[in-house]
């Protein structure tokens, strides 16, 4: 985590600070994983046939990255599709590769990029024969900004390492930073906040490896990307306070468990769940007792 202000602050106190005193608690480099947008459209009452499904999904994109570039990250991964989409079949397999390109790189999504003054680039793009029109017209319309959103794509489950192998072959790079370097062509800092969806779940497709660092994870459970100011303070005081356990005298520190006995003795497992028709949804620690 970055360092934050020697001053503690109630929850109470971060979720009414104004925006401006904040900075010192994001993280540089965030990932953002989405899922459930056609979920998200279901719920909305729209088809997933149609752009209209996109568009929707792209305003709820645009509007969540504009509160996590507010708040000063710096730098957002996020993946558009991934080795999993692109095993799926049927009409869905067909459009997504158009839908991907449509929904990243058309005309209105460049304007809206340039109005608020970000870089925008699609990692693994370059692979994909249909993606290469996107890859270029993103670098050609962004070339800089105060911000980086950066688009990952994973046609295979070996894809991401493919890529980290290759150039750590090309550059003969000794260390973490120069391989940084040369697959994104500057220094990024290790992304140290993961916005996940769903399953708790982390692979390469979502996670770039490369950029690891000590992660702290946060796993939704809205469908699509929708994130509200609220629950992204609420995120930001954990990670900044609640998470922030260690201590470099630690005499007696494990005396402070006899405080909490219950809590300990009887810990939930995190990760159980249970099916919502034909999906995965967590279940409370009470609802495992019922098992």
């Amino acid at each position: 985590m970055t360092k934050k202000s020697e001053a503690f602050w109630s929850k109470r106190m971060f979720l009414e600070a104004p925006l401006s005193t904040l900075a010192s608690f994001v993280p540089q480099t965030a990932v953002f994983s989405a899922g459930g947008t056609r979920r998200s459209a279901a719920l909305a009452g729209l088809s997933t046939d149609g752009f209209a499904y996109v568009q929707f999904a792209r305003a709820q994109m645009i509007e969540t990255f504009d509160l996590l570039f507010r708040y000063r990250v710096k730098h957002i991964f996020t993946p558009v599709s991934t080795h999993v989409n692109f095993g799926e079949s049927g009409m869905y397999q067909t459009r997504l590769l158009q839908r991907v390109a449509n929904g990243v790189a058309d005309d209105d999504a460049l304007a809206v990029y340039r109005q608020k003054g970000w870089r925008v680039r699609l990692v693994g793009g370059e692979d994909v024969p249909e993606l290469q029109t996107a890859v270029s017209r993103l670098q050609q319309a962004t070339p800089t900004g105060n911000h980086t959103l950066w688009y990952t794509i994973a046609p295979r489950a070996e894809a991401p390492w493919e890529q980290l192998l290759a150039a750590a072959h090309r550059t003969q790079a000794a260390t973490r930073a120069e391989l940084i370097r040369e697959l994104y062509g500057e220094d990024i800092p290790l992304a140290t906040m993961y916005l996940g969806f769903g399953k708790p779940e982390i692979y390469a497709d979502l996670v770039p490896p490369i950029l690891v660092g000590k992660m702290q994870c946060y796993i939704r459970q809205k469908p699509g990307y929708v994130l509200s100011e609220r629950e992204w303070r609420l995120i930001l005081y954990d990670y900044a306070y609640t998470r922030a356990t260690w201590r470099e005298d630690k005499t007696g520190r494990e005396l402070k468990a006899l405080d909490h006995r219950e809590a300990w003795e009887n810990a939930p497992i995190l990760g159980l769940g249970k099916r919502l028709g034909p999906f995965w949804y967590p279940i409370s620690h009470e609802d495992a007792d019922l098992i």
